[in-house]
């Protein structure tokens, strides 16, 4: 089964990514999730099939994924990385014709996980940043 991985550093601790993580419309602009029914117009629509709070594991699946896959299922984690900062991992597992392999690492992990991995980076420094801002005030 192939897997496609993004992993990146955030300069905010794991707790504020977490706080974002699991709300992809903060962070994702195609990413809603489904809770019986769509909460609002996206071009991927997901299904959370576990959030672990404490470990900070979302995995989700899409139920009619926009690429050659199947079977679909993804797993964002975030982990402490010390001194107020943390690494979050993005990554998938699914089947696909070994053709369609090379055009869904640049697609889906490239142009998909990569570039909302940092967008999620750059919500959670601001919200940490206005934070500290706030609390010096």
């Amino acid at each position: 089964m192939p897997r496609i991985s993004r992993r990146t550093f955030v300069a905010a601790p794991a707790d504020v990514v977490w706080s974002l993580a699991g709300d992809f419309s903060q962070w994702h602009p195609k990413l809603r999730i489904y809770a019986g029914g769509p909460e609002a117009p996206a071009e991927l629509v997901v299904t959370v099939v576990s959030q672990d709070d404490e470990g900070k594991t979302l995995s989700y699946h899409m139920p009619d994924p926009p690429f050659p896959i199947k079977n679909h299922r993804a797993t964002i984690l975030v982990e402490d990385a010390a001194h107020a900062c943390s690494y979050v991992t993005w990554s998938a597992e699914f089947d696909a014709a070994d053709e369609d392999l090379q055009q869904l690492e640049d697609s889906l992990g490239d142009d998909v996980f990569a570039q909302a991995l940092d967008n999620l980076a750059t919500a959670a420094q601001d919200s940490f940043g206005a934070s500290q801002v706030a609390a010096n005030a």
